[in-house]
């Protein structure tokens, strides 16, 4: 392949504070593509069953893809990938903002980062040059100010950034890596990884560019691909970014409120799209290459944190420190959610975490004895806001929370345990799957554990049984069947999310965002003529769906070697057997089973043991034990 990659990664050994340089196998690249594909092949390679998430030999991999920092619309993003320490699985996530991209213009598909460091260090990479530096004068520094002070140290503003705040530092379970600030990756407790490591940040400038090997044609598919986008998006976008979801949810009846104890929130009006947009939005941004602002910037005007500028604003601010934790006060939602992107804090888990408490608190499990004198009623911004910098900091009540839902549930007892929204050790989004099915099909049978853009199912209808994201023929070309965008059906589901999860696992590895390409334009035949004239490979549509199909299968046998077994691919009890008071989806449960038994169906996979078929593996050139073979 003459184009699309720089052909070259860095291997980074901290212990060793050794840097060197290989080229790309062009094996891996047909094999695998790039991004998700690089990191679980690489992953499966070097870190065997028996490397827990906090060793030496665990391997931290910045990876992207082949269209990563071209004009291929949203092309920006960088793949984050390790084994999680929060659930002990591989786990890998996609970022946007600039990283990617200037990875890729500095001569790097991909950084491979292992050992430890004795003393914090950061790492500059530039053109074809990779350092590693002290970073003791940015240790217990957080994100937002890391980020100014590395800039301002080597007096570059072009650097973009990837960090860890006190979180990571401290080696809280449910951290990320943050991206240029307010963009993370990394979800089961990635930046903890990176602060086990001692590794602070990664700074990134490049001034070369991306070869591309037939120039003309490329540029007339990524106008195809932009003006379908533009026309499909970018309204939606601009006026609500993808925080507009949130009365759709409502609408439905699958917006997580109270941890579930119910679907429907009562003071929507007071977290949505247009209270915010009105008394709060004071701009629009978007990642570089994309020509959607799906994200937005904010200053409250008055109160308690009056002046407070922030980023980043999209559906999860208020679907997860809103709804879920009951707050619905709109200043407190944004300086919540910006603590959490300061602090390096997972934004759906750390939400997910101070939830159960508060139901806990409730139900009367744990008292205020036991929180050190934090009151932990449903929507107290007196205590979310301290129980945050807790968490951050894992001190007082907030070290337990900083373990996660699974460990506080298995240390708190068995009468929590329903209370407990995970899947594999990662907690659930806050769309609940009893009023948005296909969502808990997806939390069931991700490869990380309860991870909505796995699957990232849009084809359900909505309010009123109107269209969901997705037209009938590409209903039809993902199941076979419209059936789908039946909320409460379960006919073909099964086989969607099976399709969706391999299409994102190649769109992963492509190095695109999964806001344009969760439907047709994530399509294979949406991709496949612009990832040849980029590469000069020659995949037809099938071979690009195989590649996805490839990655997830090799996924799941990791998991299956440390210890996943099929009876975890199911959901927490509430959503199974507790059924919505009330609202739109009142009296639903997630109707799972079928889902489940026609999604190992169309995978091949055996019930009984979780391992793909023999035909299943040959098919895919894999042996049972996850080798590539002839």
């Amino acid at each position: 392949m003459s184009g699309g990659y720089c052909n070259q990664v860095a291997w980074i050994d901290l212990s060793s504070k050794s840097v060197y340089t290989k080229p790309l196998d062009g094996e891996i690249k047909e094999r695998y593509i790039g991004g998700r594909g690089f990191i679980t092949r690489w992953l499966m390679d070097m870190v065997p069953p028996s490397v827990q998430p906090f060793d030496p030999g665990n391997a931290l991999i910045f990876a992207t893809g082949p269209l990563t920092g071209t004009n291929v619309p949203t092309s920006s993003r960088i793949e984050i990938g390790a084994v999680a320490p929060e659930t002990g699985i591989f786990s890998s996530g996609s970022a946007g903002g600039s990283f990617g991209t200037k990875l890729k213009r500095a001569g790097f598909d991909a950084l491979v980062i292992t050992g430890r460091s004795e003393k914090p260090v950061y790492i500059i990479v530039r053109d074809n040059h990779v350092e590693i530096k002290d970073a003791r004068r940015y240790w217990g520094r957080d994100v937002f100010e890391t980020d100014r002070a590395i800039k301002a140290d080597h007096r570059d503003s072009r650097l973009s950034m990837a960090c860890i705040g006190q979180a990571g530092e401290n080696e809280v379970l449910i951290t990320t890596i943050m991206i240029d600030r307010v963009r993370a990756a990394g979800r089961g407790g990635l930046g903890a990884v990176m602060g086990n490591k001692r590794l602070k940040a990664i700074a990134v400038y490049g001034s070369g560019s991306v070869p591309i090997h037939a120039p003309e044609p490329f540029w007339n598919a990524c106008e195809i691909i932009r003006e379908a986008a533009v026309k499909q998006f970018f309204v939606k976008r601009w006026e609500n970014g993808t925080y507009g979801n949130l009365t759709r949810y409502q609408g439905v009846g699958a917006l997580t409120s109270y941890n579930s104890r119910k679907t429907t929130f009562e003071y929507i009006d007071r977290i949505s799209a247009t209270h915010y947009n009105e008394n709060y939005r004071v701009g629009r941004r978007a990642c570089v290459s994309c020509p959607m602002p799906c994200w937005t910037t904010f200053v409250i005007q008055s109160g308690e944190f009056k002046g407070f500028f922030g980023e980043e604003t999209t559906a999860t601010t208020f679907k997860e420190m809103g709804a879920r934790c009951g707050l619905h006060e709109m200043d407190a939602i944004l300086k919540a959610h910006s603590d959490l992107n300061r602090y390096g804090l997972d934004t759906i888990s750390t939400p997910a975490v101070i939830a159960f408490a508060m139901e806990c608190y409730e139900e009367g499990v744990i008292t205020k004895e036991d929180t050190g004198g934090l009151e932990l009623t449903w929507g107290n911004r007196h205590a979310v806001i301290p129980l945050i910098e807790q968490i951050a900091g894992n001190k007082g009540f907030g070290a337990q929370l900083a373990r996660g839902v699974r460990i506080c549930a298995q240390t708190w007892g068995e009468k929590t345990m329903k209370y407990a929204l995970h899947v594999k050790g990662l907690e659930t989004v806050g769309t609940d799957p009893r009023g948005q099915p296909s969502w808990g099909l997806g939390y069931a049978t991700s490869s990380r554990g309860a991870c909505h853009m796995r699957a990232y199912a849009n084809y359900e209808s909505g309010i009123n049984n109107a269209p969901g994201g997705m037209d009938e023929k590409t209903m039809i070309r993902i199941s076979g069947t419209t059936e789908i965008g039946k909320r409460f059906s379960t006919t073909g589901k099964g086989k969607a999310g099976a399709f969706l999860e391999d299409m994102n696992a190649f769109g992963d590895s492509l190095g695109i965002c999964k806001l344009m390409s969760r439907a047709e334009l994530g399509l294979p035949e949406s991709l496949v003529d612009v990832l040849n004239y980029a590469t000069g490979a020659d995949y037809d549509t099938e071979g690009l769906y195989r590649v996805g199909e490839r990655i997830s299968n090799l996924e799941r046998i990791a998991n299956l070697q440390r210890g996943i077994t099929p009876a975890d691919d199911t959901l927490p009890e509430r959503y199974l057997h507790e059924p919505v008071p009330e609202g739109p989806a009142a009296g639903q449960v997630c109707d799972l089973e079928p889902m489940l038994n026609e999604y190992y169906e169309t995978r091949d996979w055996d019930r009984a043991d979780g391992y793909p078929s023999t035909h299943k593996l040959n098919e895919l050139k894999l042996d049972r034990m996850g080798k590539d073979i002839e």
